[in-house]
């Protein structure tokens, strides 16, 4: 009864079972005409074809009234996609599967596909797919009566990129800091340049960035970027992620990066930095008497630490830039020969490159007033440090004697925040190159071109550097002859503002700095007191264990 079947010969096209027992299965009827108009019924009758019954080959129907559209029969089921040509090669776009999609929106679909390759966009990707079918979705509940239905946004173009081989943000962000490096190592660039860099580079707002590839980094993504730290109030910083990014793009494009990089030339030009608004009207311009009481303040004994009080004594006297002042070193400052009374100092330019231009340091003449001061402090600086350090203003002294280490210079911060510090000041050390600028020309006289030789100007269209660049490298001449005019004339002004300066007396000047240092790091004094006091309050006799011992013994 149910043995083998006997071996007959076979219609093509019909499946045959294998044992006697078994019914033959009708081939599936599947239409002949593989290009027509698909409707809603059509593709209905392929679901249940494909459900009810195992298909074992592949074909394909052309829909005769989307051009392009197409559906895919398999043995996993059927599935809707576009077909398109774009540069010579034929794509096939999947859409979806039949129960995932309706005929409708199918269509729709691949006619936005076929736009989007026409356009020269290329195949889209398949998340531009999803987002069209939830944006059909969406827009059918509305219809509906579903009002709360959210339409998703659609880009118009959302092209598959291939994968890239070239730096993301974050390599290349590394590769441009070692350049950087590289630059400092020859004496094109100081280390302050480069640390401030990096740090712009690496800000919080740059930080998604890190995982993408730098050639797909659109001028969009940093207007993004920028426009955050805008709304978040951070315009300061905006404006230097906007100066940055671009300087850094350009070298991302130069010939010796743009294949690692894959980088276009101009990619970041259209970018516009955020302005700094009010810039001007924050600015200080100190009064003479201001200044005066400001280097009155740092010759009080004993208020300030000495190094301190030394660096605040400079920048009143000479009004050059934090960092040149900090990293003066004790090597730097000398007598003037020929001049009694006169000391130098020899700093860098804060300009890497007009160092190298130029070949001579920045030599600014200290009149005697200065000077004298100047001498004192470094006489203290060889009795308390007995050259351990080359650094003329240098950070506290380690805490454990015997223990090397090496010392630093101050911060620059240390000496804005003690200035501003001061009773009765409201300045930066920025301040003191505006009030000595325009008190030596106002007041003295002075030409403004020999202000800027002071104050190591770059833009001096009258001077020497501009007009005869080439004889100035040339010259031996520290400039002095043009220096020192302007040097006298602020001496004869600052020195009658200091000795008309009002104090506190010392102990409360002292207290009062001290108070206002508190206030800028954010501490509350009442909050410290109370602390103190709880700490170094009397302990009860006995432990912890006698006393609950105590308590809980009966009377």
């Amino acid at each position: 009864m149910g043995g083998k079947r006997k071996e007959g010969p076979r219609l093509p096209g019909v499946i045959y079972s294998n044992v006697a027992w078994q019914l033959d299965v009708p081939p599936p009827v599947v239409p002949k005409d593989r290009k027509q108009e698909l409707s809603v019924a059509f593709i209905e009758s392929l679901s249940g074809l494909i459900r009810d019954v195992k298909i074992k080959f592949s074909t394909e129907f052309s829909d005769t009234i989307q051009r392009g559209l197409r559906v895919r029969i398999q043995p996993r089921g059927a599935t809707y996609f576009s077909r398109v040509q774009y540069q010579g090669r034929e794509f096939r776009v999947r859409i979806g599967r039949i129960d995932a999609w309706s005929l409708a929106h199918a269509r729709t679909v691949c006619a936005s596909i076929v736009r989007h390759v026409s356009t020269g966009n290329g195949p889209p990707t398949d998340e531009w797919i999803e987002l069209h079918r939830q944006a059909l979705l969406a827009a059918d509940a509305r219809k509906k009566g579903h009002g709360d239905a959210t339409v998703p946004y659609v880009p118009e173009v959302m092209a598959r990129q291939p994968a890239a081989t070239t730096w993301t943000y974050a390599e290349a962000r590394v590769a441009y800091v070692e350049w950087l490096k590289s630059e400092e190592a020859v004496g094109n660039l100081a280390p302050a340049t480069i640390r401030n860099y990096s740090k712009v580079l690496t800000c919080p707002a740059l930080l998604p960035f890190d995982e993408r590839h730098v050639a797909r980094l659109e001028a969009a993504d940093l207007a993004m970027a920028v426009e955050g730290l805008v709304k978040e109030g951070k315009r300061s910083q905006a404006n230097d992620v906007s100066r940055n990014m671009k300087r850094f793009f350009r070298w991302l494009a130069e010939p010796a990066q743009e294949r690692r990089s894959g980088v276009r030339e101009g990619i970041m030009d259209r970018v516009r930095a955020p302005k700094l608004s009010g810039v001007k009207g924050r600015q200080h311009f100190p009064s003479l008497a201001e200044a005066g009481l400001i280097l009155a303040t740092s010759r009080a004994s004993g208020v300030l630490n000495p190094a301190v009080a030394a660096t605040v004594h400079l920048a009143v006297w000479t009004g050059q830039r934090r960092l040149s002042i900090v990293t003066a070193e004790v090597e730097h400052f000398e007598p003037w020969d020929g001049e009694p009374g006169w000391g130098l100092w020899r700093c860098y330019h804060r300009k890497v490159r007009r160092t190298n231009q130029t070949g001579k340091p920045h030599v600014i003449p200290l009149p005697p007033a200065c000077w004298r001061v100047v001498m004192a402090y470094l006489t203290w600086h060889r009795l308390e440090y007995d050259g351990a350090t080359p650094w003329a203003f240098p950070k506290q002294r380690p805490a454990k004697a015997g223990r090397p280490a090496r010392v630093g210079h101050l911060v620059a911060d240390t000496l804005t925040h003690t200035m501003t510090a001061i009773p009765g000041s409201s300045s930066s050390p920025h301040d003191m190159r505006r009030v000595i600028s325009s008190s030596v020309q106002d007041v003295a006289g002075i030409h403004i071109a020999l202000v800027g030789h002071v104050l190591d100007h770059a833009d001096d269209e009258v001077g020497v550097r501009k007009t005869n660049g080439t004889t100035r490298r040339y010259t031996e001449a520290e400039m002095l002859a043009f220096k020192r005019p302007v040097m006298e004339a602020w001496e004869r002004l600052l020195e009658p503002a200091a000795a008309a300066a009002v104090l506190l007396p010392r102990e409360e000047l002292k207290a009062e700095l001290v108070r206002r240092r508190a206030k800028q790091r954010g501490v509350d004094g009442d909050a410290k007191r109370a602390r103190s006091k709880a700490v170094n309050r009397k302990p009860q006799d006995g432990t912890n264990k006698q006393r609950a011992g105590a308590a809980g013994a009966p009377g």
